[in-house]
């Protein structure tokens, strides 16, 4: 909490600096050249290294081309994915918003810790901080070059491999065979479901908490895994995150259905990993009852407005829990290869009541009544 205040504090006058200079970049990258002192040729050299990378990363996306700036990146991540950066892995888009370059410092070994933060703000100059980081940088065969956090941090892990899983946890995490091996299973019969081999190792990172584990990335601060309960599965580098334990079932689903279509609607890939592997603990019964009570306490089963239905009750998300309702309907109605049809659509170009119309046959105006009737249904009320 002190580290992140002492952002805030920096960013508030970094950010008048940042808007007045006339690089195109400048309104992206930042330096506090209060901290960090560029008049040493070699942080000097390794900063430019880092902004270089984050100016390739903008361009790459505007190409379309994400592995733009893997030159920055050292050989051995390079080798485990094309673009192995973890932190834009786990928070697509994140290099969109100003990247303030905070402090540089040794720790050990000849690395350097780069802490970052990205943030924005609005016309009131209020500052809404996206996420603290560190990134390290190392001189390799003479040339200063990046690595993730997590490659250093692994070292201080215990690590199990089962399988195709290789496992990452603290000493404290009570780590069972018997959960890795039930992990495993389940992996191998989506393997025959989807009718894919099991291919690429997973690298399965565990903690109590969501803030322990992504700390383990090197995440100071991030928004996007809020609950102490929570997981991601990050297809480019093959690595699933988990508070849960290891056997995270709703994630690994994601590494069957993220590669396919780059553009599939939240609501049928949710709603498909959360009928196949849960969602925060609990099957699509426990939660469609949840979500059922929820509704009907909340809205008097106005079914007009059920798409649009978001309960405080966080535990269950109702695009979740509607997109499983649909998922299972398709697999009872037509099996399961109506499922990876609908995953074919995009987001850009259909909304989800389209798709279900044309591959369904549920008309918008009979969505909502079919929702509330399969909701209760699915319950087991």
């Amino acid at each position: 909490m002190k580290k992140i205040c002492l952002v805030l504090s920096l960013l508030s006058g970094l950010f008048v600096q940042g808007q007045i200079k006339t690089d195109y970049f400048d309104k992206f990258i930042v330096v506090n050249y209060l901290q960090v002192d560029t008049t040493n040729a070699e942080v000097k050299a390794m900063i430019h290294v880092w902004t270089s990378y984050l100016k390739s990363r903008l361009y790459g996306w505007a190409v379309k081309n994400d592995t733009l700036g893997s030159r920055y990146w050292n050989d051995e991540e390079k080798q485990l994915s094309a673009m192995p950066d973890y932190i834009s892995a786990f928070f697509p888009g994140l290099f969109y918003f100003q990247t303030t370059v905070l402090t540089i410092e040794p720790v050990g070994d000849h690395y350097y810790r780069i802490l970052n933060c990205n943030s924005d703000a609005d016309s009131t100059g209020r500052i809404d901080v996206k996420a603290i980081y560190y990134i390290l940088i190392k001189k390799v065969d003479n040339r200063y070059k990046l690595f993730n956090y997590f490659h250093l941090e692994k070292e201080k892990l215990k690590t199990t491999r089962v399988g195709t899983v290789q496992y990452y946890y603290p000493e404290y995490f009570p780590f069972t065979m018997k959960e890795a091996a039930k992990f495993t299973e389940f992996r191998d019969s989506l393997a025959v479901l989807f009718h894919e081999p099991v291919k690429n190792e997973i690298t399965y990172v565990i903690d109590t908490n969501a803030t322990l584990l992504t700390s383990h990335l090197g995440f100071v601060y991030q928004p996007m895994l809020s609950g102490s309960k929570d997981g991601r599965y990050m297809e480019t580098n093959s690595m699933l995150l988990s508070s849960f334990g290891e056997n995270h079932r709703h994630e690994v689903v994601h590494s069957f259905t993220s590669h396919k279509h780059s553009e599939e609607m939240l609501i049928f890939n949710e709603g498909l990993a959360t009928l196949l592997g849960g969602s925060r603990g609990h099957d699509l019964e426990w939660h469609a009852n949840n979500l059922y009570n929820s509704f009907v306490r909340e809205m008097n089963s106005d079914t007009s407005r059920i798409m649009n239905f978001f309960p405080a009750y966080r535990q269950t998300p109702p695009v979740y829990i509607i997109g499983a309702i649909i998922m299972k309907y398709a697999i009872d109605t037509y099996g399961f290869e109506k499922v990876l049809k609908l995953l074919t659509y995009s987001e850009r170009q259909y909304t989800p009541e389209q798709v279900v119309e044309k591959e369904l046959g549920i008309s918008k105006n009979q969505l909502n009544p079919f929702l509330l009737k399969y909701m209760k249904k699915y319950a087991g009320l």
